[in-house]
């Protein structure tokens, strides 16, 4: 499609091909060639139809119907004649109809039967509908502006030539400005004058490009990791991937129900635990602690087996309402039956499908910086493994691993009490105390024995004290080393009072000191001994367990029901995104070439048998290098005469470099050079060559003949070379090009994921064809416009490189082809020598256009005021396209060449006598 918009759909009426039967008919080629998606937003129709010069009246219903397609707006038609006009005929008497006789459509009668005027005695009969306010005709009787000797293919050449200007003026805005112009014609008849340039990539350049851009924007395999961080992600997807709302699993047990009474049971166990190992836990449980020391075991048994039977209840009510396959209300009175009562705002949570939108903005976000189709899909599959809901069957190991079994089975009180251990910790301080309190002469040594006492006081309450009494469990005081302690101290008291004399407040003070010192070692080894004792018995995990089971249990269900719908339609989105773009990623690495692409724009004009991968240099040809072009045969049927999308079997461009020599009739000349005072401008003028007036030619085919169709119906090859009006680009690629053809795909693979969610009319039936057709029209826009516009889908922020950056190439060749005073910029007439008399010779009627990309204009220096040889100046046209630039000429035929004619029409007086004529003037 050329231009943004509302496209120009082309109609080949040459040998009846795409001739419409009727409206149904019409309306089926509409909707091949124009999908709905291309009309949307305009409801306006542009037609360009290729036809014959009989076709003009033996078409008439066709036109008819085009004129009267259905739509909301207008339609404008576009009529491109090509072959010589038919030679005039004396007039037939007028019919005895007087209806007929004073129609408006009816010509005025040449005396003698003769021409009013134009001596080559041709005429251009056009029919009733052709002449509305909204319908041109541009007749160009030799589209290749003369025949290059350096090939044998004249046919082929002559269909390339059409071929390019069917794509040259299926350009939207050059196609309206012509058809304005010709509403200024007198007759809205006119020949073709012009040189155009193609500034764009060479043909390898170009599928060099677009194969490297779809590998890179494809990507390669990229491993599924961990989902983004919830700071990367808008808030409305950002709080689906969160835990979501903290709430204290109390709230979440109905009073009195079986989860609640086992919590509760529990959380009394766990805490009369809390509060023994509290009371047990001081020195002075050695004196008061028996009766709760005795009762320990018991209530370890009993927190062991309460937090198991809570346990088990969880286990049950995440089981039973969240295994797979339970129905929505099935859950949730299993839920209920388990005295669990969900908060109603998890069910009726409603954000106005925030969550969508977050999820279309990261990844549009994540396509547009850069990452490749591949690494996108992984970031939204570990999206959707972490936002989806989880069932709550699927925590039971959670729930195992929160409480196992194993640190329920070893809780037990008949664990041993450490109170003393034979360690340095221990023994120094037991021989320090019996030192100090032996250091009074004989027998005053044997104070050492209070604190001996004090010892043995402590390990005898401690054993009738410990916990795990009642369990059997042992008490260790390391009696043996304690006594040698002991002994090795107060020998060292008894040796220093034989040594020195000590005096009595230094013995006094250490006897106090060691008996002391005795009490307080007591109190420490049991408070330490009490402390490994619990820790021994596996008690202390009974809190943990069970904050633990709490919260797997608040967990399973906020990650199963809160907002769970809304959850479960991101997960899918985001599955369905990931699912899409790795199949677009396939079909990228395809690596589909533009010279192999199927219809280039709505309109489908496309050649599926013209290869364009390799093109001829500019040196000649040898004879019978190139293969002649068949037309389709009539006889054969739509079938036959398309490529599978319901098309014309034509290519919409070429791509070759050739140089013409200068053709004797290459420009458009002064009437007035060739035409002397006082003679008949309308008589045969002698200074033109001796050119044969009716070259032999097929007499449907508008003045050139093609071979017939081969008999194995290959598809039909298109002449490569370029008619001579035509130059080609030479653009290599610049360094920017391949990083502008990835951020296209990605721009447009953006523009179909939002397009896909917008209810408009004709949008794929599914996400991945959308995908899939936004990255095909991003080749097709390539191939038709080029790369050097911006697509309509591209994002406006977009910094885009200029010409030298793209293509390789500046603008200078734009301005050169602007300036009609050059050699290159001089139009080339589409008329033979033999036809010009048929042509106006008043300078004032002719037209002039010239054209280029409006991506270039801020670089081209355009110089619109240069005059051609008629001394008009062009008017200016920008294009959206990016591909065209040059100058356009239209040169109204004379008066009296163009004759309207009124045509007989099935609906009101059924099939025309054949010896009657089609037409009455």
């Amino acid at each position: 499609m050329s231009g943004t918009g509302s496209p120009v759909v082309v109609l080949d009426f040459r040998d009846g091909r795409d001739v419409p039967v009727d409206g149904a008919d019409l309306r089926r080629r509409m909707a091949e060639l124009l999908p709905d998606s291309g009309r949307s937003d305009s409801g306006d129709l542009r037609f360009l139809v290729v036809d014959e010069p009989d076709g003009l009246t033996a078409h008439a219903e066709a036109y008819e119907l085009v004129a009267a397609a259905p739509t909301l707006g207008g339609v404008s038609l576009l009529c491109l004649v090509v072959g010589d006009l038919e030679r005039w005929r004396p007039a037939e008497p007028p019919p005895s109809d007087a209806a007929y006789a004073e129609a408006p459509y009816r010509t005025a009668s040449y005396p003698d039967d003769r021409p009013a005027e134009g001596g080559t005695g041709r005429r251009l009969r056009l029919a009733s509908v052709l002449q509305s306010s909204r319908t041109g005709v541009l007749w160009a009787p030799d589209p290749r502006a003369g025949h290059d000797p350096r090939t044998d293919d004249p046919a082929g050449e002559t269909a390339a030539a059409i071929v390019a200007l069917v794509d040259l003026l299926r350009v939207r805005e050059l196609f309206d400005k012509v058809l304005s112009e010709l509403h200024d014609a007198p007759v809205s008849v006119a020949t073709l004058s012009l040189r155009v340039l193609e500034h764009d990539l060479t043909p390898d350049a170009r599928d060099s490009a677009w194969t490297g851009a779809l590998a890179r924007f494809a990507g390669g395999e990229v491993p599924v990791s961990g989902p983004p961080a919830a700071q990367d992600l808008p808030a409305g997807l950002a709080e689906l991937l969160g835990p979501g709302p903290e709430r204290p699993v109390t709230a979440l047990l109905r009073p009195g129900g079986p989860a609640e009474a086992a919590r509760a049971a529990c959380v009394r166990a766990v805490d009369d635990l809390a509060a023994a190992r509290s009371e047990l836990g001081s020195a002075r449980a050695l004196l008061t602690g028996r009766q709760v020391a005795d009762g320990v075991p018991a209530a370890i048994t009993r927190a062991a087996t309460s937090l198991r039977r809570y346990r088990d209840v969880v286990a049950g009510v995440l089981r039973d309402s969240g295994s797979p396959g339970v129905p929505h209300g099935d859950a949730l009175a299993r839920l209920a039956d388990g005295g669990v009562a969900l908060p109603e705002m998890w069910e009726h949570r409603s954000r106005g499908g925030e969550s969508d939108e977050g999820l279309q903005r990261c990844t549009a976000r994540w396509l547009t910086s850069g990452l490749p189709l591949r690494a996108v899909a992984a970031r939204l599959t570990a999206l959707a493994e972490r936002v989806a809901p989880t069932p709550s069957a699927a925590r039971l190991r959670d729930l195992e691993r929160a409480c196992p079994e194993e640190s329920l089975g070893r809780m037990s009180a008949a664990v041993p009490l450490y109170f003393a251990r034979a360690r340095a910790g221990q023994l120094v301080p037991t021989a320090l105390a019996a030192f100090v309190s032996a250091l009074a002469p004989w027998p005053g040594t044997l104070l050492a024995l209070l604190p001996a006492a004090v010892f043995l006081l402590g390990g005898a309450l401690a054993a009738a004290v410990r916990p795990g009494r009642g369990a059997g469990g042992r008490v260790h005081r390391a009696e043996a080393a304690r006594a040698a302690a002991l002994a090795a101290g107060a020998g060292a008291g008894f040796a220093l009072t034989l040594l020195v004399s000590v005096p009595r407040a230094v013995v006094l003070g250490g006897v106090l000191v060691g008996a002391l010192g005795a009490v307080l070692c007591v109190g420490a080894w049991w408070r330490r001994g009490v402390a490994d004792w619990w820790e021994a018995t596996g008690t202390s995990d009974l809190g943990p367990c069970l904050a633990r089971v709490d919260a797997v249990l608040a967990d399973a269900l906020r990650r199963q029901w809160w907002a769970a719908e809304e959850r479960t339609r991101c997960a899918d989105g985001a599955r369905t995104l990931a699912a899409v773009l790795r199949s677009a990623a396939v079909e990228a690495d395809a690596g589909h070439s533009m010279s192999g692409m199927g219809p280039v724009g709505a309109d489908g004009w496309s050649d599926p048998g013209w290869d364009e991968s390799s093109w001829p240099d500019d040196r000649p040809m040898a004879s019978g290098a190139r293969q002649g072009a068949a037309r389709p045969d009539a006889t054969t049927g739509d079938a036959g005469r398309t490529n599978g999308y319901g098309v014309p079997p034509y290519a919409s461009q070429t791509h070759a470099s050739q140089q013409y020599a200068s053709q004797p009739y290459a420009s458009h000349p002064d009437p007035s050079e060739h035409h002397p005072p006082g003679q008949d401008p309308s008589g045969p003028d002698a200074d033109w060559p001796d050119w044969p007036d009716d070259p032999p030619a097929d007499a449907s085919s508008g003045g050139w003949a093609e071979p017939a169709a081969a008999p194995d119906s290959r598809p039909r090859q298109v002449s490569r070379v370029a008619p001579p009006w035509l130059h080609r680009g030479a653009g290599e690629g610049g360094p920017d090009l391949v990083a502008t053809l990835v951020a296209d795909l990605a721009d447009a693979t953006v523009d179909a994921l939002r397009g896909h969610t917008r209810p408009a009319g004709g949008a794929p039936t599914t996400l991945e064809a959308a995908v899939c057709r936004a990255i095909a029209a991003a080749g097709l826009a390539l191939r038709d416009n080029g790369v050097v516009p911006a697509p309509a889908y591209a994002r406006q922020d977009r910094v885009r490189g200029d010409a030298a950056a793209l293509l390789g190439i500046g603008a200078q060749p734009v301005r050169e082809v602007l300036n009609i005073g050059s050699e290159k910029g001089r139009p080339l007439l589409l008329c033979p020598p033999a036809q010009l008399s048929l042509l106006s010779r008043d300078p004032a009627e002719a037209r002039s256009i010239a054209f280029a990309p409006q991506a270039v204009r801020p670089v081209v220096e355009v110089r619109t005021s240069g005059h051609g040889p008629d001394a008009a100046p062009a008017s200016m046209v920008w294009t959206a396209s990016g591909r065209f630039a040059g100058t356009l000429r239209l040169v109204p035929l004379r008066a009296g060449v163009v004759e309207k004619v009124r045509v007989r029409t099935w609906a009101e007086d059924g099939p025309a006598d054949p010896g009657e004529g089609q037409a009455q003037r």
